[in-house]
């Protein structure tokens, strides 16, 4: 009988010991799973209100400390741990269990056993396997919608990036088109009281800078609700920071056939939908498989025993269950899956056609501002001269003022479409790379001083020619 509860107390401490074990996560560990794949596991420097901040800084805050990425890594973890839970349907289970009773209220009348109890999953019906297979593929799935969710936030950044600096140069060429109207507006002043302007023109010179000055507020409220933006998807203060900007498009473009094959395999949303595809064909194979038996083993080994008098110490049993009737569920299951997977397979059918498409707006987006910028540079450089020869005309007394506010106009529309352009047209570039698939920490033309997650495309004129930078 001593042996007997000895080994009863070590079954129990054993049991405990592994309790206790199962109870302790690594919360750190588990966090730095998701955060390895964006490369944002690793520590970072803080940044300084007030610091210049270039993009590729900014895109590195981002990818630190923005939730959405948080929210999409656990996930990806999850997915871990459902695999891990499919893995479990392959192991045996143990379990102890002591039941015992009193009879007629006298404790001398214990009766009870302490068994420890296996089971081990012989045959399923391949059910464990195809549903270990689809939890795989969920795995792929979630890493890819992480990275993919990854390029979304970091083109997010850019985008109000340059949004700002867009803005921050319409700012400085209104401010200085504006001195201008306002030194105007005192000549025309004067030379109304001097008899040589109608009151017409003051009028119209007045108008003029009081429009300028309310586009000047459009834009310093545009700036100001920016960087707000932009603050929050870095999480770090950005209100009083200079911002760099170091991208440097490349000259030349694959031709849109190499560009679209990039895509097709780089893109990590059309790869998570591949997977979705592989794992909605295991689940169909899952529910199909509940038409076949299934096999299981139990044992049972008592380790103590009292007042119960029998010569067996342990049993084994195998039990079978073979599905005959049940009442359609098995079909409507296995109807239920291959919809899924069509469904799945519309979806990705559907993906990658939509890619095929922004792959040729992007790419279409990209070569038209280029040409845009070259026009304007020549449309900016005309509307100048032509101030300057409205200016002359009209002190000359040969043009009305009514022709240099026009001329005034037209080179401050150009001034202010030149320098929107010149942003826009590298955030077009940024698109195409988030659209190929391509968009990472590294970007194009800027310093090497910080490793990237994934490499960023050099384009060039030959598809033999184009590579990764590192």
């Amino acid at each position: 009988m001593i042996r007997l509860c000895q080994r009863v107390r070590l079954c129990l401490a054993v049991l405990l010991c592994a309790v206790v074990g199962g109870c302790a996560v690594d919360q750190a560990k588990e966090v730095a799973t998701h955060r390895s794949v964006i490369n944002a596991d690793r520590p970072i420097e803080a940044f300084d209100a007030g610091s210049p901040l270039t993009l590729e800084r900014a895109l590195e805050l981002a990818n630190h400390y923005n939730e959405r990425l948080g929210l999409q890594g656990e996930a990806y973890l999850q997915s871990l741990i459902n695999r891990q839970r499919a893995a479990a349907n392959f192991m045996p289970t143990l379990s102890f269990a002591p039941s015992g009773n009193v009879g007629g209220g006298n404790a001398s009348t214990f009766q009870g056993t302490a068994p420890l109890n296996a089971r081990q999953n012989l045959f399923n019906g391949f059910i464990d396997i195809s549903n270990y297979r689809a939890a795989a593929n969920n795995i792929q799935q979630q890493r890819a919608l992480l990275l993919d969710a990854q390029a979304t936030v970091l083109l997010s950044v850019a985008q109000v990036y340059y949004q700002i600096l867009r803005s921050e140069a319409s700012v400085e060429v209104l401010k200085n088109t504006l001195l201008l109207q306002q030194e105007r507006v005192r000549d025309i002043r004067a030379r109304q009281q001097a008899g040589l302007a109608r009151p017409l023109d003051v009028a119209q010179t007045e108008a003029q800078a009081s429009a300028t000055r309310v586009s000047l507020l459009n834009a310093q409220n545009d700036v100001s609700n920016g960087r707000s933006t932009l603050a929050f998807l870095v999480g770090a203060p950005m209100h009083r920071s200079p911002l760099i900007d170091e991208i440097r498009p490349p000259e030349t473009l694959p031709q849109l056939p190499e560009l679209q094959q990039i895509a097709a395999a780089d893109r990590q949303d059309l790869i998570a939908a591949a997977d979705v595809v592989l794992a909605a064909r295991y689940r169909v194979d899952a529910a199909i498989g509940q038409y076949y038996p299934s096999v299981s083993l139990n044992l049972s080994y008592i380790l103590a025993r009292r007042n119960i008098r029998s010569n067996t110490d342990w049993t084994a049993a195998i039990s079978a269950n073979v599905p005959i009737f049940s009442a359609g569920l098995i079909e409507a299951d296995v109807r239920e899956a291959w919809s899924i997977f069509r469904q799945a397979e519309l979806t990705e059918s559907q993906l990658r056609r939509q890619i095929i498409q922004d792959v040729e707006v992007a790419h279409q987006n990209v070569l038209a501002s280029r040409e845009r910028l070259a026009e304007l540079d020549v449309q900016t450089k005309a509307a100048d001269a032509a101030l300057r020869l409205a200016e002359e005309l009209y002190n000359a007394g040969l043009a009305t003022n009514l022709e240099r506010l026009a001329a005034q106009d037209q080179r401050l529309s150009a001034e202010l479409q030149l320098a929107s352009e010149r942003f826009n047209y590298k955030l077009y570039h940024l698109n195409l790379l988030r659209t190929i698939g391509r968009l990472s920490l590294r970007l194009p033309g800027a310093p090497a001083t910080r490793p990237a997650t994934q490499p960023a495309l050099t384009v060039s004129a030959s598809p033999a020619t184009m590579s990764s930078q590192p």
